[in-house]
């Protein structure tokens, strides 16, 4: 475990964001101890292949979770229970403020113009795609840990 407490240790720390910075949404999803990550269509080269948490842009008026219930259900066809709010995380000069969700029925779908690919990854394989450099904005592996510490405390 020294190897995913380095990881958490340089990856970037939630910041405290008001509604009005926020410019994206990131979901964290759990089913049965694995976490759902996702490969965005990206029209950066270096970004394809690399596994991020889903969700995406809001829209101008558009608040923070119901963004996020609409591009779960657009990417995913998911609705979730509840939506847990787990920081912001500034990633690429934009604030992305990120949920966390437990849920009951395996996603196996998704929209093929929106992702490329999902995947259910344990804990440990989620910091080995940290280590590799395989995820998408570096801030996954910090919410998912910030999402357990939540989950655990329920």
């Amino acid at each position: 475990m020294p190897a995913i407490a380095s990881i958490l240790r340089d990856s970037p720390k939630p910041i405290v964001g008001d509604k009005s910075s926020i410019a994206r949404v990131r979901c964290v999803l759990m089913l049965g101890g694995r976490y759902l990550l996702a490969q965005h269509n990206s029209r950066r080269r270096e970004r394809i292949g690399r596994w991020g948490l889903p969700g995406g842009r809001l829209r101008p008026a558009e608040k923070p979770k119901a963004c996020l219930r609409r591009e779960l259900i657009e990417e995913l066809g998911c609705e979730v229970p509840y939506l847990k709010r787990l920081g912001d995380w500034l990633h690429d000069d934009e604030l992305h403020r990120v949920f966390g969700c437990e849920i009951d029925q395996p996603i196996e779908t998704f929209a093929a113009d929106e992702l490329l690919a999902i995947g259910w990854f344990t804990y440990q394989e989620t910091a080995e795609l940290a280590v590799a450099g395989k995820l998408r904005t570096g801030f996954e592996l910090a919410a998912i840990a910030e999402f357990r510490r939540h989950h655990s405390s329920r």
